[in-house]
């Protein structure tokens, strides 16, 4: 049973839950163009040229927006920054819901694709700014919550306008340009969201300050202390990324394609392998995260993850039930780990006016390396589905080595952490 003082009050729900609305737009806008990509390609007679660089667009945008918007929301102001990321993704999101040629679609994704990039490094530094370290873990899980959420939905929406052709994508793009101009005007013009906002960082303020000078971007580069854990943290995420966004992306491929299962038995899949991963942050994760049983939960977690694919890879990838089963425990229990602990980590090692730098250079990286790699996934599972199992239980490998070497960096830097040794909360001055 949890105490009251460890649950979230609902000021921090509801500071969490605007904020996380950044993470459930970055997966609609994925996972919708993702749907739209083959309509796309018929409607504006794209070549597969042009088809993979309409793909490739809003991937590297995104990442060029994380890389870009955290270190102008460090610079300028967090707030300004989210509350003007936001209202940018609903207008791309428009431009690409009412295009009319290629040209115009591609303006759209690279603008909604900035947009919702640096909304994601920026919204985190947000919360954590507000949030009582002690909570960290919980509110941070609650933006991985959403994020499965914008897979959950987007995945139903085109679900239910599969038939419809390119009026589908349209509604599509228009459903999410909604939810962002919603939460943009939240942001802007709720007088209770503002006093929220203000409340929390009075409250917190002290509990988040580190007891050490300003930091500049270069000291990133340039003290280990700083670029130690950004090499460590950014490596953990990129290994974990790489599994995560091979079956994100080609898990309707790899049935349909590889194992000869129906779109229909691959979709439901995928949608009931993902409810399973919002019950596990929400049940179990967020439970947890901010107590003695944060690593025990990363660990369990990667191992359960890593097996999965052993035995898929072991008792054969092309058998469809087999994997069914890997794939449905994987997407359960890569919420103990992953991008849970990345988010938590991202944020405990840097002071506040770095959060939101360092954490848009590493989803930086981590996005644009994984999208090279998914450039060969379609080849390397024609070829062989069993060498594809035993690289991503490499992948895991590596990425549970990187979790070691965090850890101890942790240590080595006395961290709080309640997974290691607990949270000391800085006392207010009593003058």
């Amino acid at each position: 049973m949890e105490s009251k003082k460890d649950k979230l009050s609902g000021k921090d729900w509801f500071l969490s839950s605007i904020a996380g609305v950044a993470s459930y737009l970055d997966a609609a806008l994925l996972v919708s163009a993702g749907i739209a990509l083959a309509i796309w390609s018929e409607y504006y007679d794209l070549n597969p040229w042009w088809t993979g660089v309409t793909s490739t667009t809003l991937t590297l945008s995104v990442a060029i927006g994380a890389l870009l918007g955290g270190r102008l929301s460090d610079k300028f102001g967090r707030v300004r920054v989210f509350n003007i990321d936001i209202l940018l993704v609903a207008i791309g999101s428009f431009i690409i819901a009412f295009s009319t040629n290629i040209e115009m679609l591609l303006v759209g994704l690279v603008l909604a694709g900035l947009a919702s990039g640096a909304d994601l490094p920026t919204s985190l530094a947000v919360i954590t700014e507000r949030v009582s370290p002690k909570h960290h873990g919980k509110v941070l899980t609650i933006t991985g919550m959403f994020w499965i959420l914008g897979i959950l939905l987007s995945q139903a929406l085109g679900f239910a306008t599969s038939t419809m052709g390119m009026m589908g994508t349209r509604l599509l793009f228009i459903w999410i340009a909604v939810i962002a101009l919603l939460n943009w005007g939240v942001r802007v013009f709720s007088n209770k969201f503002r006093q929220v906002e203000q409340e929390l960082y009075e409250q917190n303020s002290i509990e988040n300050m580190f007891n050490e000078p300003k930091v500049s971007i270069k000291a990133i580069f340039t003290s280990k202390k700083y670029l130690l854990p950004l090499i460590s943290v950014t490596g953990f995420y990129l290994f974990w990324n790489i599994p995560a966004n091979t079956w994100g992306s080609f898990v309707n491929y790899f049935l349909v394609i590889i194992n000869g299962r129906s779109q229909s038995y691959s979709t439901a899949l995928g949608f009931f392998a993902n409810l399973a991963a919002i019950a596990v942050l929400f049940f179990i994760y967020m439970k947890l995260a901010d107590t003695k049983f944060r690593y025990v939960m990363m660990h369990t977690g990667i191992f359960l993850c890593v097996l999965s694919f052993v035995i898929s890879g072991i008792f054969g990838g092309t058998s469809w039930i087999i994997f069914s089963v890997a794939y449905f425990v994987y997407s359960a229990c890569n919420n103990l780990h992953g991008e849970s602990i990345y988010k938590i980590w991202t944020q405990s090692f840097y002071t506040p006016d770095l959060r939101a730098s360092v954490t848009g250079i590493s989803i930086a990286i981590v996005r644009i390396l994984t999208a090279v790699f998914s450039i060969f996934t379609p080849m390397i599972m024609n070829y062989s589905p069993d060498l594809l199992m035993w690289l991503l239980v490499a992948s895991l490998v590596i990425c549970w080595s990187f979790a070691g070497l965090t850890i101890k960096l942790v240590k080595k830097y006395n961290i709080p952490d309640p997974g290691i040794n607990g949270i000391e909360v800085p006392k207010k001055n009593a003058s």
